[in-house]
């Protein structure tokens, strides 16, 4: 669909803008973005894998502690609702924060104060805070939107959960993609 847009001349530009809104609807614009949804500069990360829009993953950061590398791909996609990783990941990282297992979800207790997650996606830190991971609450567990798989090829999944703090412009033109500081409209930088 992207290239026959781009064949007919209708766009302004070769890319499209995904936000998905924290609480409130989401936008998919076609040729650019909507800068009301826009709170900061793009940063620019090439592709590796251009039909999977998968980009090099630097390493995870759990807080200042923990740094892992092992899996070295990342893709951003809209239609996966969690963060979703390697089992050796996550259960690293869940480990290092006491989460517990609850109906096949990771929780924490909503009461502890924990580091945030970071993803070094082209030399830049992309941060979560605990309370951007938090999907669900039961009594006082936080149910935490990640997941672990197992993969041939170990890869990081960037969900919902991760397009909710950044806005992506995907650049089909240049094959790219920049992440920018998501914005409701109302709290613009």
């Amino acid at each position: 669909m992207m290239q026959a847009l781009v064949d007919s001349g209708q766009l302004e530009r070769p890319v499209f803008g995904f936000y998905l809104g924290d609480n409130g609807p989401g936008q998919l614009v076609f040729g650019g973005v909507d800068p009301a949804h826009v709170a900061s500069n793009f940063t620019w990360v090439d592709l590796i894998v251009t039909a999977w829009w998968a980009e090099g993953l630097d390493s995870i950061r759990l807080g200042s502690f923990l740094s892992l590398s092992v899996t070295n791909m990342a893709i951003v996609d809209s239609g996966t609702s969690l963060l979703v990783g390697p089992s050796r990941d996550v259960n690293a990282i869940m480990s290092m924060i006491g989460a517990e297992t609850i109906d096949g979800m990771h929780a924490v207790s909503c009461n502890e104060r924990l580091p945030d997650l970071s993803f070094v996606l082209g030399g830049k830190v992309f941060a979560l805070s605990m309370e951007a991971l938090v999907v669900d609450r039961i009594d006082d567990s936080c149910i935490l939107g990640i997941q672990a798989i197992e993969m041939r090829h170990p890869i990081w999944i960037l969900g919902d959960v991760f397009m909710r703090k950044y806005y992506v412009q995907f650049d089909w033109g240049q094959k790219r993609l920049g992440f920018a500081l998501a914005s409701s409209g109302s709290n613009l930088v």
